[in-house]
C-alpha cells in the first residue's frame, strides 16, 4: 500500500505525539511527583521545625523550674528519715535512747517489714465551748464588718482552698519495744523528738506497766516515716555538659 504525503504526515505527527506522551508519562510525571511529594515533606519539615521552636522557647527555663521544685521538695523531706533497710532503722531508735538525758533500756525490740500508710493534713477544731450570748456577740460583730473586709475574707478563704494539703502516702516503719528508763528520761525522750533534725519519729502509742521512784518499765509502738530522696538535678547537668565527646576520647 502506498502512502501519499498527507498520509505520511499523519503519521509523522502521531508518532511524535507519541513519543512525547511516552516521555511525560516516563519522565516528566515521576519527576513533577517528587517534586510535589519534596513540597509536601518541606512544609511538615517546616511545621515540625516551628513546634520545636515552640517546646524550646518553653523548656528555656526549665532547668531553673527543675531546681526551684527539687529546692521545695528537699525542704519537705528534710523532716522525715531517709530511707533505709530495717537493722539501720532500729540502730537509729538505738541511738535515741543512748542520750546523755534519756538512756532508756529496751529488752525487746521488734520491727515490722517497710510498708506505706496515709498521711492527712491535721485540721485544728476548737473545742471551746460558746454561751448564747458568745455567739449573739459574734454575729453581731461579724454583721458590722465592712464589705472590702468581707471581701478579704473570701479572699483569704479561697487561698485556703487553693493551698489545702493533699493526703500523701509515705513509707514507715513500725517498732514494738519493751523498755525500762527513769521518768525523766522517757519525758526527755518523747520532748527530743520534737526538736529532733528529723520529726518523723512518733510514739503510737505507750503502756506502761510499772512505775517506782527511780524507774518505769512498759511497752511503747513507734512509728518511723521515711522518704526517699530525691537526687540533685543539678549534678545531673553538670555530668551532661562536662562529659567527653566521642572526639575527646580518641
Amino acid at each position: 500500500m502506498k502512502l501519499n504525503y498527507r498520509d505520511k504526515m499523519i503519521l509523522i505527527v502521531v508518532f511524535v505525539l507519541l513519543i512525547i506522551v511516552a516521555g511525560f508519562m516516563l519522565f516528566i510525571k515521576p519527576a513533577i511527583d517528587e517534586c510535589s511529594q519534596a513540597s509536601s515533606d518541606l512544609e511538615s519539615a517546616k511545621v515540625q521545625l516551628s513546634e520545636l521552636e515552640d517546646q524550646v522557647d518553653k523548656d528555656k527555663n526549665l532547668a531553673a523550674e527543675i531546681q526551684t521544685l527539687y529546692t521545695s521538695t528537699s525542704q519537705v523531706a528534710a523532716n522525715f528519715y531517709d530511707y533505709q533497710v530495717a537493722y539501720k532503722a532500729t540502730d537509729k531508735v538505738r541511738e535515741l535512747f543512748n542520750v546523755d538525758d534519756v538512756k532508756i533500756k529496751n529488752s525487746n525490740m521488734t520491727i515490722s517489714s517497710y510498708g506505706s500508710t496515709v498521711l492527712s493534713p491535721f485540721a485544728y477544731e476548737s473545742t471551746a465551748t460558746a454561751t448564747d450570748f458568745d455567739t449573739k456577740v459574734d454575729e453581731y460583730n461579724n454583721a458590722s464588718t465592712t464589705d472590702s473586709s468581707a471581701a478579704d475574707a473570701n479572699t483569704d478563704e479561697n487561698a485556703a482552698d487553693t493551698n489545702e494539703t493533699a493526703a500523701q502516702t509515705i513509707g514507715y516503719y513500725s517498732l514494738n519495744i519493751q523498755f525500762k528508763s527513769s521518768l525523766s528520761g522517757f519525758k526527755n525522750f518523747a520532748d527530743n523528738l520534737t526538736t529532733n533534725n528529723e520529726k518523723s519519729m512518733v510514739i503510737q502509742n505507750v503502756n506502761i506497766e510499772n512505775v517506782n521512784e527511780s524507774e518505769i518499765s512498759g511497752t511503747m509502738t513507734l512509728n518511723m516515716y521515711v522518704l526517699k530522696k530525691l537526687a540533685d538535678p543539678s549534678a545531673s547537668y553538670c555530668l551532661l555538659y562536662t562529659s567527653p565527646s566521642p572526639r575527646d576520647t580518641r
